[in-house]
């Protein structure tokens, strides 16, 4: 009873707007349909499976066949999620099928529990509707390639009756993929096509001419276990039985308009320079492939030019590929690549990812910064510091990246507060962190310093095992991540809960967030009364070695490490209030922790994230957008943008500081040719120095140096067996003493300094690196 009445009320909403719908649509569209007869019989149990030329075939498909069939249609979630439209697929019950061209391991499965969901329908002896490609037209004809739910569909629900629908005339619309050569804006066309009917006074819009084909395809025409490439060759076949067919336009205005428009040619992908594919990649890619088709690969099918879909990989294995490439290459993509030549460009970091946004217009706000004057630390301890840096600079930008936009000091603090409260709620004084480069992370980590916790920075690339190692050696129970991260990188940790910001997020009232505000904005100085004020040597964060030879060590760096380090980094460098900094090392690195997150943040600076250090397209890009005068990294990452960049893309750095690998010397030679007025610096650091050592001065800079030590930092060369000062130039093993020195590894949280780390000499207490120089 409850069933019936569910529906009964369903079909009283949809009523009304059907009506609308199909009178709206009978405005601009003549449509001649042919088979419905053919197909009246069917009641129960029925896939109908249309083709798709335009975003706009759906609604003409079920409106001529709602009230016969009722189908629950398979929608994309993009339209769900289209405020335009959105209401309409959830009043009709749609079944959501994800972007299938992100590489995502969450919208794989949810693509499969759609399909399921279709077939627990059908087996019910409901009728469902799915467009069988799965996208728009593209060349005029339909194309299936390998999808394979209609064939999955079949194997599970033998009994299904099948209805083919083919829609001719919409190859042209402005809802079409031929009108411009790309994918429609479906918000904008709506908006244009109600443009177009009310200034035709409804009545006298010219009309399209538009002809539906229905037939019921019998099983007999299939094998009794059909394969996926029988069925959808089948299905094309009868689809594109009147051959491509070409674009048409209809005018838009009865007085004014015209039949004539040029149709521009379909967009293609940009080429790809094959000559920077290396041999090694083309093999790996190569077995990959293989080991999915549990097949060789002829010559033939191992061309640049190859498409996926002809190999029979179809939308969820192409989404496994890719996922499969970027764990094993750690290069990331916006969507699946489709061709062999797009798999290595993946593999070897060429393939761009989505263009990243730009800026908000808060980003180049005019604070009350003083421009000339130098960042300034303005406490003993992390949370103070920035607690009283968010307070003096509360309406300037601080960070900013493509999802959370430009956020002040005063956005900064209430979300951290807000965050604070929940992380309080943790039982023991760590918690892991593991996100990439972002405000997110950034809003984390003090939040969990305002809420008293010590942030452990987890490394995620460095293993499952590593990272296990890391929670029980910390005792963690909890980690802040995120689903999305989580989501692409498919991390599993055994032994802590994963803690998602999302969700988070998702538990903060509106009431809450005002109260938040009000205390900030008004009672702000109130806050230092309930802040904790942990001593100068009381670790401030957690951090790993990479562990590349035995299991990683815990490196805890104490608030006077970190402040120190940064405060003698702002007199060796000179940065400015007004410098813009590029930070996208992830924050479990030392460097990308301390000087392109902390520095900026506590010292009054403005940063701008991104959270793939690989995506040397968006890094240039960004700089660009964001005016970045300060970009810091290794050789390594810094190459890839001089390789990407164009003339006047980079001309806003004046200072790009490397390190962890000497800098080539063509390097040098590109930065000079696209940054004239910017300098390059190396410098040296290591995790357990917090992390800066030395850099070469702005003005003084000598190739192939790692520069002087920081101002209160002592360097000693020594022989490496017997620990014996050596005089300059003569090459040993580097010792470092300041206040920038770890305590020691921590081992099950207590520190444990041993005689291989430390070294006394001269009555001072010197880290040994364990890395040659000379003086």
């Amino acid at each position: 009873m409850h069933l019936i009445t569910a529906r009964m009320i369903r079909h009283i909403l949809i009523a009304p707007v059907f009506w609308t719908a199909k009178f709206v649509l009978w405005l601009r569209y003549r449509v001649r349909i042919e088979g419905r007869e053919e197909v009246k019989h069917l009641k129960e149990k029925v896939l109908i499976l249309p083709n798709h030329p335009a975003f706009i075939d759906p609604p003409i498909v079920l409106t001529k066949l709602w009230r016969h069939f009722y189908p629950r249609p398979m929608v994309w979630e993009g339209v769900y999620r289209n405020p335009a439209v959105g209401w309409l697929m959830w009043l009709l019950d749609s079944v959501l099928i994800p972007d299938m061209d992100v590489a995502s391991r969450d919208a794989r499965a949810r693509a499969s529990q759609a399909v399921q969901e279709v077939i627990k329908g059908l087996k019910e002896g409901k009728n469902h509707i799915l467009w069988p490609s799965g996208r728009l037209m593209r060349d005029g004809a339909e194309n299936l390639g390998s999808a394979r739910a209609v064939h999955d569909i079949l194997k599970e629900v033998p009994d299904v009756n099948i209805v083919l629908v083919r829609t001719e005339g919409l190859w042209g619309s402005g809802f079409s993929f031929a009108y411009n050569g790309e994918l429609p804006n479906l918000t904008a066309r709506l908006l244009h096509g109600m443009g177009t009917i009310l200034s035709n006074l409804l009545f006298f819009t010219p009309r399209r001419h538009v002809k539906m084909t229905m037939r019921e395809l019998p099983r007999e025409e299939l094998p009794a276990e059909p394969s996926r490439e029988a069925v959808n060759t089948h299905l094309e076949a009868w689809y594109n039985a009147n051959g491509y067919e070409r674009a048409t336009h209809r005018s838009y205005h009865f007085l004014f308009g015209s039949d004539e428009y040029d149709f521009p040619p379909v967009r293609t992908a940009p080429e790809i320079n094959l000559m920077r594919i290396k041999a090694p990649t083309k093999m790996a890619l190569r077995e990959m492939i293989e080991a999915k088709l549990e097949r060789r690969l002829t010559e033939e099918e191992y061309k640049p030019d190859v498409k996926l879909e002809d190999l029979d990989l179809d939308s969820l294995d192409r989404m496994e590929l890719t996922l499969e490439i970027e764990s094993r290459f750690r290069y990331r993509s916006a969507v699946a690549p489709t061709t062999i030549a797009e798999c290595w460009a993946l593999a070897q970091g060429l393939l761009d990812t989505a263009q990243a946004p730009p800026p908000a217009r808060e980003w180049f706000k005019k604070g009350p910064r003083k421009p000339k004057k130098r960042p300034e630390i303005l406490g003993e301890s992390v949370p103070e510091a920035f607690l009283r840096r968010a307070l003096e600079s509360r309406t300037q930008t601080a960070v900013a990246d493509d999802n959370s936009g430009a956020v002040n000091y005063e956005r900064l603090l209430i979300g951290a507060h807000l965050l604070a409260r929940r992380f309080r709620k943790i039982d023991g004084p760590h918690v892991g962190l593991m996100l990439p480069a972002t405000v997110a992370a950034d809003l984390a980590f003090v939040a969990l310093h305002l809420a008293e916790k010590i942030p452990v920075m987890l490394n995620w690339t460095t293993g499952s095992s590593n990272l296990e190692h890391a929670v029980e050696t910390m005792g963690l129970t909890h980690v802040v991540t995120s689903r999305q991260f989580i989501d692409r990188t498919h991390i599993h940790m055994e032994g802590a809960e994963y803690l998602y910001l999302e969700d988070l997020r998702k538990e903060i009232s509106p009431l809450e967030k005002v109260s938040a505000l009000m205390r900030v904005r008004f009672f702000g100085q109130s806050m230092h009364l309930g802040l904790a004020h942990p001593k100068s040597d009381e670790p401030a964060v957690i951090l790993f070695t990479s562990g590349s030879e035995k299991a990683p060590k815990a490196v805890p760096l104490t608030h006077r490490n970190i402040l120190s380090n940064l405060r003698a980094a702002i007199e060796a460098l000179s940065p400015t209030r007004e410098d813009k900094l590029l930070g996208f090392l992830p924050p479990f690195h030392s460097f990308g922790l301390v000087v392109t997150s902390l520095l900026p943040i506590l010292g009054g600076m403005r940063v701008v994230h991104h959270p793939d250090p690989t995506d040397a397209g968006n890094l240039v890009r960004k700089t660009k957008a964001y005016g970045a005068s300060i970009v810091t990294g290794t050789p390594t990452f810094l190459g890839r943008m001089l390789e990407r960049a164009e003339n006047g893309e980079l001309s806003s750095v004046r200072l790009a500081v490397v390190g962890a690998e000497a800098c080539p010397e063509w390097v040098f030679e590109r930065f000079a040719e696209l940054c004239p007025h910017g300098e390059l610096l190396e410098g040296y650091g290591v995790t357990e120095c917090a992390p800066v050592v030395s850099v070469n001065r702005p003005g003084e800079a000598r190739r192939g140096s790692i520069g002087q030590p920081l101002p209160g930092v002592e360097v000693r060369i020594v022989e490496p067996d017997t620990f014996e000062p050596l005089p300059r130039g003569e090459q040993g093993m580097v010792l470092v003493h300041g206040e920038n020195i770890f305590p020691g590894y921590l081992d099950g949280g207590t520190s444990e300094s041993s005689a291989e780390t430390f070294h006394e000499l001269d009555g001072k207490r010197y880290y040994v690196t364990g890395d040659l120089a000379t003086l």
